[in-house]
């Protein structure tokens, strides 16, 4: 009896292990970025609304072994140590897109940095700026002062601070002035973000990739079965670079689905100037890269497709239009499915700071669930079998 309890724990075990790798993605470590030593230390800044602000120049790690330097985007938050940090796109920020000024903040932002320390050396920074000397510490400080004039609206105090980081912040504000429009993009972006199509007898798309880099970009799906990417002549894709387009193929057996779109890239392109904030909503401050660099880059994009809705003969009524009978919540549309799907993806906030342990996609959810189910039912059958044994016994 020993031995048949052993055999059925085997096979209660291997079905969950089954269930579990078939619902369970692949996890990248370095899909994200951290703070990864202690920062260069500025000159303090006093504002003009009299707060003294510590200045600072971060290391931003972007992939497993390579860093860039940053600065804080913002003057009124704290960089959490350990917070998991990702490229954002500008123009997702009103504050810094949506502004009745001639030149955007983030393409003065980008103009500040690429014009100042590191990328500029210190004797070069002097040089420009018409100043005997300028040490690392008023050149951190003078540039942080800029950027946090244009992105933050904050004012270093004219009667408080030192006349060298003073006149470099007057150097580069001035010069950020006619900065030209290059800073709205994210090195990897798929455009548009979601396609959502009605009973569809065509692929889905097209989702154009675009990539700073000329490199190779690994694309693969997660979510409805049955569905797989292909080029415009219907042939598979698995790789794609800068500028090509993906479509996704459906089985015409699966009425409707979500499928999740992936891109990855090794070694990306990553200029100055690009904006890094907290992953999955993580409260840090937001911080822009001061040199070029390469970075392990990924973005997702949805597809979404349901059935034709037609009227109802017995009462006119579309599917859409009817009343709710069961709940008073209106049921989803497939493009807010397709943001629920993707938002099972984000981490939470307060798990920001680590690669999420449970992400299943929906295909693996229900596939592992019953595999497991159908383990627990064959275990309970062999029981029930060995106990009526027992008992004739």
């Amino acid at each position: 009896m020993s031995g048949i309890l052993r055999r059925c724990a085997a096979l209660l075990f291997t079905t969950t292990v089954v269930g579990t790798l078939l619902g369970a993605p692949a996890s990248h470590a370095d899909d994200f970025s951290r703070v990864d030593r202690d920062p260069v230390p500025g000159a303090v800044l006093t504002l003009a609304d009299g707060r003294e602000v510590d200045t600072a120049l971060f290391s931003l790690r972007v992939t497993g072994e390579e860093s860039v330097r940053a600065y804080a985007a913002v003057s009124d938050e704290e960089v959490r140590p350990r917070a998991a940090y990702v490229e954002s796109a500008w123009s997702d920020t009103p504050e810094w897109a949506e502004t009745p000024q001639k030149t955007d903040p983030a393409d003065q932002a980008k103009w500040i940095v690429s014009h100042s320390y590191p990328v500029v050396d210190l004797p070069g920074l002097a040089r420009e700026t018409g100043l005997a000397e300028v040490t690392e510490g008023q050149a951190i400080a003078g540039t942080q002062a800029a950027l946090w004039y244009v992105l933050d609206g904050a004012e270093p105090d004219r009667g408080a601070n030192d006349p060298v980081v003073l006149a470099l912040y007057d150097h580069l504000v001035r010069g950020s002035a006619a900065a030209a429009d290059n800073a709205a993009s994210r090195s990897l972006e798929v455009v548009p973000a979601h396609v959502e199509a009605i009973a569809p007898e065509e692929p889905l798309g097209p989702l154009t990739v675009h990539s700073s880099g000329s490199g190779p970009l690994g694309v693969s799906v997660r979510g409805a079965p049955a569905s797989w990417l292909v080029d415009a002549d219907g042939g598979p894709v698995t790789q794609v670079h800068d500028g090509e387009q993906v479509y996704l193929s459906v089985d015409p057996s699966v009425p409707a689905g979500v499928v999740t779109l992936h891109v990855r890239g090794q070694d990306v392109p990553l200029p100055e100037g690009r904006l890094f904030t907290g992953r999955g909503g993580v409260r840090t401050r937001p911080l822009v890269t001061a040199e070029a660099g390469a970075a392990t880059s990924s973005t997702t994009a949805t597809f979404t497709w349901h059935p034709e809705q037609t009227a109802d003969p017995g009462t006119g009524q579309t599917p859409e239009s009817a009343p709710e009978e069961v709940s008073g919540e209106a049921a989803p549309s497939a493009g807010e499915a397709a943001r629920e799907e993707s938002a099972e993806e984000e981490v939470s906030p307060e798990a920001g700071d680590r690669i999420p342990e449970v992400d299943l996609p929906r295909t693996g959810t229900w596939l592992s669930g019953l595999l497991v189910i159908a383990g627990a039912l064959v275990v309970s059958g062999l029981f029930i079998l060995l106990l009526g044994r027992k008992r004739r016994g």
